[in-house]
């Protein structure tokens, strides 16, 4: 069996300075999972590890692709197997980091492959989006598959796109597919989840985003000019706001940055609410005394048991 560790929890919980301390005592290499660390273009505004940081541990799906081209958690699943497979093979150790819990369940789980986007139907969904009440979507999907409308939410545009995008590929309800579809399932992982105090975790929300805006978040927005569409189909945290303010001129600079503080706490609260779902993770207070004396007694249980 494939041993690796994953490393997860809510943004700013301190999941980057872990890996790369699992990976230097352990030696590891990161699997970024991260769905917007992917992309070559968003550095700054994805809180990406810095080249320094990076130098004398390697790294994997950092800088990808360009923020126009589109990723799956299928295809994240079946390049990360990969990955962990040759890391392994190479006798070092997998350590999978971030916070994108359904790139993370398919990886563990398994997800069923999707047919190819189908641009053009695609594009007339995100018109109808864009003109009608966001509800009109969930209502079309819920004549087609009521089964896979009571699992998305009326807002989650991005699934509810993929669900009638699917349908119309596939002519079948995209639950069908799921439950029959190609499935990958990689190894038996040890989760390691690192869960701060609320107050804690907002506070550091908060100066990160302070730090965002020094080390010139606003520039790398500017010179995104060419992608805003994309962006803004992506539903990019932070971005959104920052091209409201300078392209949109609808906000001020100082409402951008208050925002941005706001959905980055949003975003940490939702992804809480679905890691705690997922019972096999062993979680940590990072402010806790003995914090990593624990985690690495449980690392190296792991990596001794057959």
């Amino acid at each position: 069996m494939m041993k690796y560790i994953i490393v997860c929890g809510p943004t700013c919980s301190g999941k980057t300075d872990l890996g790369l301390q699992l990976a230097l005592r352990y030696n590891g290499e990161i699997i970024n999972a991260d769905s917007k660390q992917i992309y070559r273009q968003t550095s700054i505004g994805t809180a990406k590890p810095s080249l320094k940081s990076r130098q004398g541990i390697k790294h994997h799906l950092f800088d990808i692709l360009d923020v126009d081209q589109d990723f799956s958690a299928f295809k994240f699943a079946e390049l990360a197997g990969k990955l962990i497979d040759d890391i392994s093979r190479r006798g070092k150790l997998a350590i999978v980091v971030g916070g994108t819990g359904l790139y993370l369940k398919a990886l563990t789980e398994g997800i069923f492959r999707s047919p190819e986007p189908d641009k053009e139907y695609r594009a007339k969904l995100e018109r109808i989006t864009d003109k009608d009440n966001p509800r009109k979507l969930h209502d079309m999907l819920k004549a087609i598959d009521p089964q896979a409308a009571a699992k998305i939410k009326p807002r989650d545009q991005i699934r509810l796109i993929r669900a009638l995008e699917t349908f119309k590929t596939t002519g079948k309800p995209i639950s069908e597919l799921q439950e029959k579809g190609e499935y990958i399932k990689i190894g038996k992982p040890l989760w390691i989840g690192l869960a701060p105090p609320r107050k804690t975790l907002y506070e550091r929300i908060n100066k990160r985003v302070d730090k965002m805006i020094e080390a010139g978040f606003e520039q790398e927005v500017l010179l995104l000019e060419p992608h805003l569409d994309a962006i803004r189909k992506k539903k990019m945290l932070g971005y959104i706001d920052m091209i409201s303010y300078l392209f949109d001129k609808n906000i001020t600079r100082t409402e951008a940055i208050d925002r941005i503080k706001q959905h980055h706490r949003n975003y940490a609260k939702r992804q809480m609410t679905w890691f705690r779902k997922v019972d096999i993770i062993n979680w940590f207070d990072p402010s806790d005394d003995d914090f990593m004396k624990k985690l690495l007694n449980i690392c190296d249980n792991y990596l001794k048991s057959a």
